[in-house]
């Protein structure tokens, strides 16, 4: 609506470790985040992605390099959890099959994989997009509030495994 929400903001991520944008709700992490992938515009300053601007990257390019995965997690249609996952993963890519169902039984939800995903509380659909996440290859992840509908158990569990990835990892708690 014309006003500006974030100013002065810097953060660098370093590789290989997990980096958390903590605050209240409302103050602007999730806006900040979007702005990597275009999805709120930034009128300043420059966002670089392996010391390469992301305006120069393209979608395509940006998404080789960095995955995503927002708060909502609402879908339009019942794909199964396979098939989700599948999205992320280059058709022409051998072993695809034992990639997605290695992120799915990392994740602990392989038991899922034939489940549509409108059948899936929240916090396993969270899971399953981590997981298509997780097969795209990338080494940077960016998460917006990942826990969310998660019981504490698998909150514990998502953190850890986030920590022990030796992916970068930036995450909106």
């Amino acid at each position: 609506g014309g006003r500006e929400i974030l100013k002065g903001i810097s953060l660098q991520v370093p590789e290989g470790g997990m980096t958390g944008i903590i605050g209240p709700n409302g103050c602007g992490k999730s806006t900040f985040v979007k702005t990597t992938f275009g999805i709120c515009p930034y009128q300043q300053g420059e966002i670089l992605v392996d010391g390469i601007p992301v305006k120069q990257l393209g979608r395509k390019k940006l998404a080789a390099r960095v995955g995503y995965v927002g708060q909502d997690a609402g879908t339009v249609f019942n794909f199964s959890v396979y098939e989700v996952v599948a999205m992320a993963v280059n058709l022409r890519r051998s072993g695809k099959t034992a990639v997605i169902r290695k992120a799915l039984s990392d994740l602990h939800i392989l038991h899922l994989e034939e489940r549509g995903i409108q059948t899936l509380s929240g916090g396993e659909r969270k899971m399953v997009f981590l997981a298509r996440a997780i097969v795209q290859g990338v080494d940077f992840i960016i998460l917006d509030e990942p826990t969310n509908h998660l019981d504490i158990s698998r909150q514990l569990f998502l953190l850890d495994y986030l920590k022990r990835s030796g992916k970068t990892v930036l995450v909106v708690l």
